[in-house]
């Protein structure tokens, strides 16, 4: 199963989820008689819009293939770090207990492995995702992913690439302890602990429907959306209505939502108006193109932050010197 799903490539993985998990849905709904099941209703349970006239869609696609083309630019130092912090972690380990212990990796101890390095994944991306909405400058740049009027898998890489160094960033640090302790006690490099993590995020991927996230298709996980952010959980977090802001953070796990009390879980049939609150149709439009999605954010991110810069600091910068 785990071979099955790292040999297909994601793209094709996203779509195949999609459209499966958006017919079962549509499945579900025609039998409890709450619609006909019609090519017409079909289409509107999946695009209740022209995808192809969608400015929102055409910048979603757009932002995709920048980022498939320089996304390693932007990951590269989050690599480093991950690769410095898990390093000097064994190493430490090394000073405190000694020698390594070697102990052999089972089918048990990588699952265990595998469960660490998924829950340090994570708390890595909850802990950002909530900067990104509390910190002012890291807002200006993700609300360009909060701009998506219409949704489809493609809007989950509608992200401003800076936001990327953050994500690295903090994601090594977080990820990098726990795996120099992995590494230390199973004798493994930095190649085999991050290929767990891989592997828990692809299998996350499928079965919490990851692809229906960003979509009109309503799923709810019953019970288990007290472990995983349904689709329905993660709709309502792109929601403007108020009694949604700033809820349900979690990319695959709604487990740290719950804790910190961030967690919504919507009744059924709860709607969510996709967009940022206080911006009229025109103004989010304005997201729709290469300068409204990738220079303005950074020009509004620059003004939030040099309100933290000292005035004096600043006047001097701004002096001509003698």
């Amino acid at each position: 199963m785990i071979d099955f799903f790292m040999l297909i490539h994601p793209f094709i993985l996203t779509w195949i989820t999609f459209f499966i998990g958006g017919f079962a849905f549509v499945i579900f709904q025609s039998s409890r008689n709450e619609f006909d099941l019609s090519v017409n209703e079909i289409r509107q349970h999946f695009f209740p819009f022209n995808p192809f006239k969608s400015t929102s869609v055409r910048m979603d696609a757009i932002i995709y293939l920048f980022r498939k083309l320089t996304d390693f630019v932007f990951l590269m130092p989050g690599l480093v770090i991950f690769t410095f912090v898990a390093s000097q972690s064994e190493r430490l380990m090394q000073i405190l207990v000694g020698s390594r212990s070697g102990l052999s990796v089972t089918q048990l101890s990588a699952f265990g492995c595998t469960i660490v390095m998924m829950l340090a994944v994570e708390l890595s991306e909850y802990v950002i995702h909530y900067f990104e909405h509390k910190v002012p400058f890291l807002w200006e740049l993700h609300k360009v992913h909060h701009s998506a009027e219409h949704m489809t898998p493609l809007t989950t890489k509608r992200e401003h690439s800076f936001l990327q160094f953050a994500s690295g960033l903090t994601g090594g640090i977080v990820k990098g302890v726990p795996a120099g302790v992995i590494m230390f006690l199973y004798n493994l490099g930095v190649v085999e602990t991050t290929l767990l993590s891989i592997i828990a995020n692809r299998i996350l991927l499928v079965w919490t429907l990851d692809p229906l996230k960003h979509s009109h298709i309503p799923i709810g996980l019953g019970w288990f959306d007290k472990v995983f952010i349904s689709p329905h959980m993660h709709q309502i977090h792109h929601s403007k209505t108020q009694a949604h802001w700033d809820r349900n953070f979690g990319t695959n796990l709604s487990i740290f939502d719950w804790i910190f009390g961030t967690a919504y879980r919507p009744s059924r049939g709860e709607k969510a108006v996709f967009g940022i609150a206080g911006y009229s149709d025109s103004s989010l439009n304005k997201f729709n193109t290469l300068h409204g999605a990738f220079i303005n954010p950074i020009k509004r991110s620059y003004k939030r932050l040099a309100k933290y810069v000292p005035a004096g600091l600043s006047q001097n910068e701004g002096a001509v010197k003698p």
